[in-house]
């Protein structure tokens, strides 16, 4: 169950962008903890801007955190949030299908998208996050084409809001445990699952394109690859496996 002197969970119809009313009320005392949900998003986006499908029967939610950490660290709670959806689909998934944690920001299943997160930040004057907005969308019942929602796979009957309230429970323990443990042992759980470890892929930057071996993660969630013989890390970029 959800733990409401954490969360504090606010249910909207339609808003343009959970992400940008979360982002309103950042300058004010806000705490962290708030979530704000829509039904629908006229104005959704993923990473880089680009838009987010969101019609009626998908969760689309995004939360207020304010960790106490410099800029480098900021990016592990990506991870700390994949394997809160992660665990949060084991309850809800029948048995037979393939979940893996795609690099940096996506969930697969059986190959195909079954949810994106997406972070915002912004630093104080010392170089340390101010906060963190971590806008999650999960196809449920109406998955894009080419993607796959949740409940094509369920176990048994399956509601929104129920799935959301599991995976913040979820996040509030990972997100205790990063604060209080560090980001090993979510870094070890995370590659447990990660999508193509020691496959052929390629990362894609705005200039120029690297093709190389997927090595995992180091010790902040940047991605190591082998290109070519030689040890490659990447903070950003599109990444692709197989046929391109």
């Amino acid at each position: 169950m959800v733990d409401n002197n954490f969360w504090r969970v606010q249910v909207l119809g339609t808003t343009p962008s959970t992400q940008d009313m979360v982002r309103n009320l950042t300058d004010t005392a806000e705490p962290e903890g708030l979530a704000i949900q829509a039904l629908q998003q006229t104005k959704g986006r993923g990473r880089h801007g680009n838009e987010w499908l969101s019609p009626m029967g998908n969760l689309y939610i995004s939360l207020l955190l304010r960790p106490s950490c410099k800029a480098d660290k900021a990016g592990q709670v990506a991870f700390v949030v994949a394997l809160a959806l992660s665990s949060a689909m084991d309850e809800v998934m029948e048995e037979g299908h393939e979940k893996t944690l795609k690099w940096p920001n996506d969930i697969l299943i059986d190959g195909r998208k079954v949810s994106g997160i997406l972070l915002e930040t912004r630093l104080d004057s010392h170089g340390r996050v101010d906060y963190l907005i971590v806008g999650t969308g999960v196809n449920i019942f109406a998955p894009p084409e080419g993607a796959i929602g949740l409940d094509s796979i369920k176990k048994e009957r399956l509601a929104i809001n129920t799935f959301r309230d599991v995976y913040l429970g979820y996040l509030l323990h990972y997100y205790k445990e990063w604060q209080d443990k560090g980001f090993a042992q979510i870094r070890d759980a995370w590659l447990k699952q990660a999508h193509g470890l020691g496959q052929t892929m390629k990362i894609r930057l705005p200039e120029i394109t690297y093709e190389g071996v997927f090595k995992g993660v180091d010790e902040n969630g940047v991605l190591i690859a082998d290109v070519g013989g030689e040890i490659k890390k990447f903070t950003s970029g599109e990444v692709h496996f197989g046929a391109i």
